[in-house]
């Protein structure tokens, strides 16, 4: 009774100290017991997501920030790089005037003159009656016969009676009047040769 007692008192020792001298192994998925290392872990590392953690960093404070830049900023060069604008093109000729222009002495004018007249109110410093004088001239060398030229400076005070009496607006103003004085047509502006031909070739 005593030796059957005794070897299993050795079999219990056995087992126990085979027990204590076994290593402990970790399950995968489970923590080991004991404190976690405090090395940090390296910025270019990966972990479970397979990005980077300097990635992850990156998104998360760009999804943080109220002012994330989601869109290039707009060209601040926009209208300094397109083509000139073309100059606007003025009804009035600017072509050079070889024609000297002449004022006709108002005294020297009578609307009911029993001749067909074409009177015009012009200023030397008119860029407008500049380029319209070539214009009258031709036509007086064409119809000097039968239509009497009259050319009346508005800056000379003779002429403010005549003015009046025409209704004048703006030079330069051009009156085709009839032997009795009686206004036929006018004109406010810079007038084509031609449409000044057409009219006095209806005027007998």
């Amino acid at each position: 009774m005593k030796k059957l007692t005794l070897c299993l008192l050795l079999f219990c020792l056995g087992i126990s100290f085979g027990c204590a001298n076994q290593p402990q192994q970790v399950s995968e998925g489970t923590q080991p017991n004991g404190p976690m290392p405090t090395g940090s872990t390296p910025i270019n590392s990966t972990i479970a997501t397979g990005q980077p953690s300097s990635y992850l960093l990156e998104e998360q404070e760009s999804a943080n920030s109220d002012h994330a830049v989601t869109e290039p900023y707009p060209s601040t060069t926009d209208g300094f790089d397109q083509e000139p604008l073309s100059p606007t093109l003025l009804e009035t000729p600017t072509a050079h005037v070889d024609v000297v222009m002449r004022a006709t002495d108002p005294n020297r004018f009578v609307l009911a003159s029993g001749k067909i007249q074409l009177v015009e109110f012009f200023a030397f410093w008119c860029p407008t009656c500049k380029s319209l004088a070539p214009v009258l001239r031709n036509l007086e060398h064409r119809y000097s016969e039968r239509i009497q030229f009259i050319y009346l400076d508005i800056d000379d005070p003779r002429t403010n009676p005549y003015k009046q009496a025409l209704g004048y607006l703006y030079q330069p103003h051009l009156f085709l009047i009839d032997g009795e004085g009686k206004i036929i047509q006018q004109w406010v502006g810079y007038v084509t040769e031609e449409e000044l031909d057409a009219v006095i070739r209806t005027v007998q």
